[in-house]
């Protein structure tokens, strides 16, 4: 009786932990099939949580085998989640700090929630270093806050678009700047603002892509857009930084850097796999992050570390905080 308990365990988490193991799996290789549903886009965003159905699925197969037979399975559990968690894992970034020391650029990242996200736990992270401030879904009550706290004295020159809705997205710079570049037919605002720091012109990219909620034929088509809008730049000292509704494992931002003309600064040193997991989505719910969709790309040789990482109130999406130099 007892046996046949414990098999009936072990079946019930090895068939659907295989399944689900299986599926992750075929999304990871196959990811043309993102663009199908935005059910699948959703299933894709946990590929990095791959571990946990092949975990299950592993201890199923424990409770199921018999007497020695159970030894293969306990080598199985510990080779597959050594090989899935290895990307969970701590591991070195590209660099600690830019190497260049001629021309910096420090960027604040963030999704500000329509607009809810704590000023006063903003000007908190914002040094003397921080250059720009680039916030997706920008709103006129939150320019009043900002106005109230005296962060629009220390970045007055601004490019983008203030908006009631989640539209609006804002570059704002110590220094001038301009606008360069508006991706066309967008669901949210992303623009490319130059500036120029110790005689160096920098190309900085506030991105807001449209989300899996609004179709998989719109989250498409906004990534495509994006692609257009940072190409002509792809040579220049480009950093394009935001919620860009994707992982890296997503097919959206796989097309992005498939050519490596545009480099994530998550990315670990060569030769530890794929780009590290640090979910930057949801904050401040019940669920706990699982994903990392807040994303900081550079065009060809800009040097940077991976970026610092920072929750805010108000906020459902944690803040990217970039330094990058110019390879020139």
């Amino acid at each position: 009786m007892i046996r046949t308990g414990v098999s009936v365990l072990g079946w019930g988490l090895l068939v659907p932990g295989t399944l689900a193991a299986s599926a992750l799996l075929i999304l990871r290789v196959f990811t043309s099939l993102h663009t199908w549903h935005p059910v699948v886009i959703a299933a894709a965003s946990v590929i990095p949580l791959l571990w946990i159905p092949v975990l299950i699925s592993c201890l199923g197969l424990i409770l199921v085998l018999r007497a020695r037979w159970r030894l293969l399975g306990a080598a199985l559990l510990v080779a597959s989640t050594a090989l899935f968690a290895w990307p969970l894992l701590p591991r070195t970034a590209v660099s600690d700090t830019p190497v260049a020391v001629d021309s910096t650029l420090t960027v604040l990242s963030l999704n500000l929630q329509y607009g809810r996200a704590d000023v006063e736990e903003i000007a908190q992270l914002i040094t003397p270093d921080v250059d720009a401030l680039a916030f997706q879904e920008y709103t006129p009550s939150f320019e009043q806050e900002l106005t109230a706290a005296g962060l629009l004295e220390e970045f007055p020159h601004q490019v983008g678009t203030s908006e009631t809705s989640a539209s609006g997205s804002m570059v704002l710079s110590r220094t001038p700047v301009e606008l360069a570049a508006r991706a066309e037919s967008t669901r949210f605002e992303n623009l490319i603002a130059t500036t120029t720091i110790d005689g160096e012109l920098w190309h900085i990219g506030v991105i807001h892509s449209a989300p899996p909620q609004m179709g998989a034929d719109a989250w498409t088509e906004d990534a495509a857009a994006i692609d257009r809008l940072a190409e002509p730049f792809h040579e220049e000292n480009l950093l394009l930084v935001g919620d860009f509704n994707a992982i890296a494992q997503h097919h959206t931002m796989r097309e992005l850097t498939a050519d490596s003309a545009l480099d994530d600064l998550a990315r670990p040193s060569a030769g530890t796999g794929g780009p590290q997991w640090h979910p930057t989505w949801p904050t401040g719910t019940w669920i706990p992050p699982f994903a990392r969709i807040d994303h900081a790309l550079v065009g060809a040789g800009v040097l940077g570390g991976a970026p610092q990482y920072e929750t805010v109130d108000g906020s459902d999406h944690t803040a990217l905080i970039v330094e990058v130099a110019s390879p020139r």
